[in-house]
Formats: C-alpha cells, sequence, structure tokens
C-alpha cells in the first residue's frame, strides 16, 4: 500500500552518531539512496507519521518506567529501556534533523536540552528522579514535536523553492 511505498522511496543509508557529537550525520555521495520521488506533501505526512510513531514509542517506554515505580518493582531495567530508546532511535534521529531540517539552527535548543536530560536520567539514582527526569524528556518532547509538526513542516511545504525530499536526503532511516 501507500505507507509501503513511502518506506521503500525513504530508505536511507546511514545512522547518525549520537546527537552530543559534532561529526556529520550526511551520507557520502555514494551512500547517498536512489533518487526519491515524493511530492512534499508526502514527504511531510512521512515526517509526521515518523513522529507520532517516535512519541508513542518514548510515551510506552516512560510509561512503564512509572509502572514499575509505582509497583514498587526494580525501576532501574525500565529507566534503561528509556536510555535505549533515546540512544538508539531519539538522538540519531535528533542529530539527523538538525542536519537536513533546520534552517539555520533553529530548534537545536531544544535537542539540547533532551540530551541533558537524558545525561542526567543515566546518573539518576533513585526511581523518583528517573520518573521525574524520563516524565521532563517527554513533555519537551512533545512540546517540540508541536512545533516541528504545526510549525516547520507547514512553512518548508508553503514554500515553493525548498524539496523537502531533498532535505530528507542526509537523515537516517526516517520511516525504517
Amino acid at each position: 500500500g501507500g505507507d509501503r511505498d513511502l518506506r521503500s522511496r525513504l530508505h536511507f543509508t546511514r545512522t547518525c552518531p549520537n546527537i552530543s557529537t559534532t561529526e556529520s550525520c550526511v551520507p557520502e555521495p555514494e551512500e547517498l539512496p536512489p533518487v526519491i520521488t515524493m511530492t512534499n506533501q508526502e514527504a511531510a505526512a512521512a515526517i509526521r507519521k515518523h513522529h507520532d510513531e517516535l512519541q508513542s514509542a518514548l510515551t510506552g517506554a516512560v510509561d512503564a518506567l512509572r509502572a514499575a515505580v509505582r509497583n514498587t518493582q526494580s525501576w532501574k531495567p525500565a529507566r534503561d529501556d528509556v536510555l535505549h530508546f533515546l540512544d538508539a532511535e531519539l538522538l540519531p534521529h535528533a542529530a539527523a534533523e538538525e542536519r537536513a531540517l533546520y534552517p539555520a539552527g533553529a530548534m537545536i535548543d531544544e535537542h539540547r536540552s533532551i540530551v541533558a536530560r537524558a545525561e542526567a536520567l543515566r546518573r539518576a539514582d533513585d526511581a523518583i528522579e528517573a520518573v521525574s527526569v524520563a516524565s521532563a524528556i517527554l513533555a519537551l518532547f512533545e512540546v517540540h514535536l508541536s512545533k516541528e509538526n504545526n510549525r516547520l513542516i507547514p512553512t518548508l511545504v508553503a514554500d515553493p523553492s525548498i524539496s523537502l525530499e531533498r532535505l530528507l536526503a542526509g537523515m537516517h532511516e526516517l520511516l525504517g
């Protein structure tokens, strides 16, 4: 169907390094995927869908941490699951966005705040602190996604000189 077709057209070959590094996320020309043919509207829909998936996964991980603390279970495995999601999915996604989507560094400060809170979560030595920091990460990410989905992406789509397809060419596997 349509989603599968979008996924096949937006398959990228390289994951970005952790956002806290200064290395480039943009693939070398020989690593770029084949020519992608999608409209700005299709690209915007793909971005929003991926954002929904990220938000859902982060919400699930944070909710599992909250449940572990409420049920007086061991909270560290649930905290580690949140950190794994941040390190494997969210932070590489944010690093790729910085390279591909953000004109003149817009909204990068929010990414840096998420990174700082991820480090605080890594250092959390009690359950209350872990839930508090993980909840702050989730809230910050939700506000950030709202700005991207409702302000940045519509602005990019409305500008006829911008091709979202080209902007996405440097991102990691956006839909995969």
